[in-house]
């Protein structure tokens, strides 16, 4: 009678055993897959803030141009007022 208790002890507890083994396997698959999608989203980060640097830089070249541009159109004095003068004759 005690031997049958003991082996099924034993059997109960291999049983047990066996199965946090296969769970353990299970949660490192969803391990695995959870970090290989970190992964991706780490580098996807990084390339959309290397992206989003670029684009600032392109922007501020913009702004510089531009500012380039309005100080072209500047006229230095006062504006020509015998023009209209000189056209009408």
């Amino acid at each position: 009678m005690m031997k049958k208790i003991r082996n099924m002890i034993n059997i109960a507890l291999s049983a047990i055993i066996v199965a946090l083994g296969f769970g353990s396997c299970v949660s490192q698959k969803t391990y695995k897959e959870a970090q290989e999608r970190i992964n991706v989203l780490q580098a996807e980060n990084e390339y959309l803030q290397n992206e989003n640097l670029s684009l600032k830089d392109q922007i501020k070249a913009a702004g510089q141009y531009r500012q380039q541009m309005e100080q072209r159109k500047v006229v230095y004095g006062p504006r020509p007022t015998t023009f209209n003068e000189k056209i009408k004759e």
